[in-house]
């Protein structure tokens, strides 16, 4: 019986390239990371050109802007509010997939205690 295959799920911010080389890891022959599968791509920037590197590879993507949580009048006299529910939110994206590694591949936020209260006991490695 194969083994159950490690998932992952990558953040990102920019090019990519942390990116690509796990795509490449995973994609190789004979695989330098076997038994592994990518099942989302998540940024926080939507021209991110590691968004079309996992396009290119039939990964799932996805793009959390922090801006929409930053401009809402829900959370305009908090800037901390806002990025809390936005580190929430980012959390729950994740937690969709059922990682068993959250890899932060060159994501550019420094995420708040708010993203790992809502990991809860399912938190990913990371």
């Amino acid at each position: 019986m194969a083994a159950h295959p490690t998932r992952l799920t990558i953040l990102i911010s920019g090019s990519g390239t942390n990116l690509q080389s796990l795509i490449d890891a995973t994609t190789s022959s004979p695989p330098l990371l076997p038994h592994t599968t990518i099942l989302r791509v998540i940024s926080n920037r939507k021209s991110a050109y590691g968004l079309t590197r996992a396009e290119a590879a039939n990964i799932p993507t996805s793009y959390h802007p922090l801006l929409p949580y930053k401009s809402s009048p829900k959370y305009s006299s908090s800037p901390a509010d806002a990025r809390a529910a936005y580190d929430a939110d980012l959390a729950h994206l994740i937690l969709q997939d059922k990682p068993d590694l959250m890899i932060m591949a060159g994501f550019m936020h420094i995420v708040s205690g708010s993203f790992f209260a809502a990991l809860g006991t399912a938190t990913p490695g990371i």
